[in-house]
């Protein structure tokens, strides 16, 4: 018996190692938006020529439950809610289908439609901001050219942000007087720098049994390359780009911006993969950050200005600080009403070997360690010592008889089974309802009650194998107890405890008696009371 529930304790075992962290358990949002950029149009034209014919697209893919868009000056934003038992993951990817489809009667100008599912883990998980004494051009590039990078081959990490800073842009100011003059557009300037600046493939060609690719490079090369680039006239001829515009290096206008301690600085959002543990990825991402922290220039400073993982573990310890309290407080307790410390032993190992062989169970389940799953395991460990308490109480009172500890263990375990199988069914009937809720509450409180769902049942299996076998070692028949010197102390002293206790037990008695006796007063006190609580 003692392997069997060491195998259950094993693998609970390395199921806790195994198991993530998270602040919520992951749910199935059924919700995918589509953003649609249409630069210098308005309302109406965004409405009638993006939002219709995506809403038109959408409304075909299964399980659509409702779509609601909204269009605005150059934007128009469409969220398509799905039912609930629709997986948000396939759906995202057959509304992206939709939309890939009908692309050709969607505005040549309107920047690519990005399809995106609500995710309720998207929110960033580490907030960075990059500072330097220099400017804050070069600080950016860093950023985008180094610590991005990095990031994004850090496991668990899905996207990396950069909000703020100065980006560098190539700034081309046309001089419209020698536009005018040379009878020529700003769209054919636009056209003729997209034309130019291309690497496009060239073909190929076979030498000596191999075969090689061939790219024509078009990029221009630095400003002289785009001042030289020569602009066709309608009338024949052409004319230096340099000649009607201005070609110089600058700045991108800031959009956006941000500040580190009142200073402009370069902001740095470090979002996690949705099925990544939020813990174990910002401890990751922490450890990459100390390294690139030696390779900043000088005069720069990376800091952490916001760790969403704090929260969480601190809300954790706080929720396995609770567990822990009611653990020693149901040993307290159960000293005080068994009055020995080996019942009392045996009846508390039945909470920690059914909480880590719920570990086991969590793990086969996708759950992780959040303040929902916990809250059951805190839940549960009143419950946990319920089926141990009624079977060792069992067994003392065949002790009493003049049984040995093994037949007394036998018979009491064999007398008493159906009312513990009993006592753990109601627990079930109550919790396990809650873990087949419909909705997002149902997603939500999943894995509390599937959580409570195993850990009495494993508690079960403890009070029917563990527990027994336990009291037939451990406990000692009624007539072995006794002796003298410090023994005889020990016996007198529970002799005073049993006093004390037996008067609790004959006043307890006198009032279970007049609570039979007086139902409908009773019945009555706990109506009143129902709706007292109901009204706090």
């Amino acid at each position: 018996m003692s392997m069997v529930i060491l195998f259950f304790v094993v693998l609970g075992l390395v199921g806790w190692s195994r198991l993530g962290a998270d602040l919520f358990p992951r749910t199935n949002m059924p919700y995918v938006t589509v953003i649609t950029a249409y630069p210098g149009a308005g309302v109406e034209e965004v409405e009638s020529q993006v939002v219709k014919p995506i809403e038109e697209a959408v409304s075909t893919v299964g399980k659509v439950k409702r779509i609601t868009s909204r269009a605005a000056e150059g934007v128009a934003l469409t969220v398509i809610e799905f039912s609930t038992d629709a997986d948000a993951d396939v759906a995202a990817i057959d509304v992206q289908r939709k939309v890939d489809a009908i692309r050709a009667r969607l505005p040549k100008d309107i920047v690519s439609p990005r399809i995106e599912k609500f995710d309720i883990g998207a929110d960033p998980i580490l907030n960075l901001a990059l500072s330097s004494k220099r400017s804050l051009a070069e600080a950016h590039a860093f950023a985008k050219d180094r610590v991005k990078e990095r990031l994004q081959q850090v496991p668990g990490v899905g996207e990396v942000d950069i909000v703020g800073g100065r980006e560098r842009e190539i700034r081309v100011e046309v001089d419209k007087a020698k536009l005018e003059h040379y009878g020529l557009s700003l769209g054919s300037i636009v056209a003729r720098l997209g034309l130019e600046n291309l690497n496009v493939p060239g073909g190929g060609f076979g030498r000596g049994g191999r075969e090689y690719d061939v790219r024509v490079l078009g990029e221009f090369r630095g400003l002289d390359d785009i001042r030289e680039l020569l602009i066709l006239l309608p009338s024949g001829g052409a004319v230096r780009l340099g000649d009607v515009a201005d070609v110089r290096d600058g700045l991108k206008e800031v959009r956006l911006e941000s500040r580190y301690d009142g200073k402009p600085a370069v902001g740095i959002l470090v979002k996690k993969q949705s099925d990544a543990n939020l813990v174990a990825t910002v401890a990751a991402v922490r450890k990459e950050l100390r390294r690139l922290e030696k390779e900043l220039p000088p005069g720069m400073e990376l800091a952490v200005t916001r760790d969403a993982s704090v929260f969480v573990r601190q809300s954790l310890d706080s929720t396995m600080q609770t567990l822990i309290e009611g653990v020693i407080l149901t040993g307290i307790v159960l000293l005080f009403f068994l009055r020995e410390w080996r019942s009392t032993l045996i009846a508390m190992l039945a909470i920690p070997t059914s909480v880590i062989a719920t570990f086991m169970m969590m793990y086969f389940a996708g759950f992780t360690f959040n303040v929902v799953s916990l809250l059951g395991l805190a839940l549960a460990v009143g419950i946990l010592v319920d089926d141990s308490i009624v079977v060792l109480e069992n067994i003392h009172r065949h002790l009493k008889m003049g049984k040995s500890p093994v037949q007394a263990a036998l018979d009491g375990r064999a007398e008493i089974g159906l009312a513990a199988v009993a006592i753990t069914f109601s627990d079930v009937a109550v919790f396990g309802p809650i873990a087949f809720m419909s909705g997002m509450v149902g997603q939500f409180f999943r894995q509390f009650g599937l959580t409570v769902v195993f850990a009495t049942l494993f508690s079960l299996f403890v009070s029917f194998t563990l527990t027994p076998m336990l009291a037939s070692r451990w406990l000692r028949p009624q007539a072995a107890r006794g002796g003298g010197g410090r023994a005889g102390r020990i016996v007198r002293l529970r002799a005073r405890w049993a006093g004390v206790m037996g008067r609790v037990q004959a006043r307890y008695r006198g009032l279970l008696v007049w609570a039979l006796a007086h139902r409908g007063a009773v019945a009555a006190v706990t109506a009143g009371a129902f709706l007292l609580s109901v009204a706090l």
